[in-house]
């Protein structure tokens, strides 16, 4: 994780950046400030993921400081001497409140819920990039199913999920309507698009596009934006978790 650390006295500087090197190996500090402007400039070049923060410097606080970002796109952790200032720093959604001097063990378990926080964030994105990515020509296909009198003809996104039924297969759709489909699941799964679907159990294949909540206990399971609930199976978690961007 890239981080800076940004503080007006160069002594706390390395003496953070000695207990960072030392407890924190997953951290690579990219740049030292010993002023709020600096900072600024260093957030710009670098993009980290992690800033360590004092609150009181001359000229502009840390708090000031932040307030002249358009966004926050890195996770924060305050350090100071002023036990002051905590309540306001966790209304900004810091992720600690470090007091100087610091305890190293502090100092770990606030890096490794930045860490935590930054990797779900991160996995989300992966979620929407993945999303963005399929909204696409897949979503456009038509899928011919055979019925009674001929064929009818369904757009991939308009198929929330397929399951099984013995040698039949129910085609469940945005409109609240369930095609039952003289043709077994996997016959089915081949006429639909592969970037778009995913086999969740041996039972249920699904559209990833109508995931709204992944939920990881009892066993798995999804939350379509139908509102069902969708039984993922434990052979089958970990290349779902793949496939939307969680592993």
């Amino acid at each position: 994780m890239r981080a800076i650390i940004i503080d007006d006295e160069q002594n706390c500087i390395e003496s953070l950046a000695f207990d960072l090197q030392k407890y924190c190996k997953e951290i690579d500090i990219v740049d030292t400030c010993i002023s709020p402007k600096q900072g600024l400039l260093s957030i710009k070049n670098h993009q980290p993921d992690i800033v360590f923060l004092d609150v009181q410097m001359p000229w502009m606080s840390g708090f000031e400081m932040l307030d002249v970002l358009d966004e926050i796109k890195f996770a924060i952790i305050f350090t100071t001497a002023y036990d002051q200032f905590a309540a306001r720093a966790f209304r900004i959604s810091a992720i600690d409140y470090l007091l100087k001097p610091i305890d190293a063990r502090d100092l770990q378990e606030a890096v490794r819920r930045a860490i935590e926080k930054i990797n779900k964030q991160k996995g989300g994105e992966n979620i929407n990039n993945l999303l963005h990515n399929m909204k696409k020509p897949a979503l456009m296909q038509r899928i011919a199913f055979p019925g009674r009198d001929g064929y009818e003809f369904i757009e991939a996104d308009k198929i929330i999920y397929v399951s099984a039924d013995g040698s039949y297969t129910h085609i469940h759709l945005t409109d609240k309507r369930k095609l039952i489909i003289s043709k077994t699941l996997r016959d089915v799964e081949e006429t639909l698009p592969a970037n778009l679907f995913h086999r969740i159990h041996h039972s249920t294949v699904v559209n990833l596009i109508h995931i709204t909540h992944f939920y990881k206990v009892d066993g798995g399971y999804l939350l379509m934006d139908n509102g069902e609930k969708l039984i993922v199976s434990k052979s089958r978690k970990e290349s779902l978790m793949e496939t939307l961007g969680l592993k």
